[in-house]
């Protein structure tokens, strides 16, 4: 039986799902130096990419956009806040704490581990 919102909305068959999760000022200022670091990164392989092909550039041009946006998105993010997120989002946000482990202040590792906890435990919204 099709769900109300796709009576009323018929295209939203093709609508993202979105997750909730929050995060404390701990997680969320890891998240916002992982995702920092990340698309600094980003835009040093792009950099280098520049004098390879032209289907690599365009393949990490994508890349750098999306880590650059998610470093955005995650900037606004309070303590606490419900945040309403896709999957692909959330996706990019744990890569970026992933990669931010091995380099970050020790203070910061348990706050890391807390956050993609919370992401790996994000449950799609109803």
């Amino acid at each position: 039986m099709p769900k109300l919102y796709h009576i009323i909305f018929p295209y939203s068959e093709y609508m993202p799902e979105f997750y909730r999760v929050s995060f404390d000022a701990e997680e969320l200022e890891a998240l916002r130096r992982a995702c920092a670091l990340q698309s600094g990164r980003e835009d040093r392989l792009l950099d280098e990419a520049a004098s390879g092909p032209l289907e690599g550039v365009v393949a990490q041009e994508k890349k750098a956009d999306d880590v650059l946006l998610i470093k955005s998105t995650v900037s606004i993010f309070k303590p606490g806040q419900a945040i309403l997120i896709t999957e692909e989002d959330l996706r990019l946000m744990r890569g970026c704490l992933e990669g931010y482990k091995g380099e970050s202040p020790s203070e910061l590792s348990e706050a890391i581990d807390s956050a993609i906890r919370k992401i790996d435990a994000a449950e799609p919204v109803a």
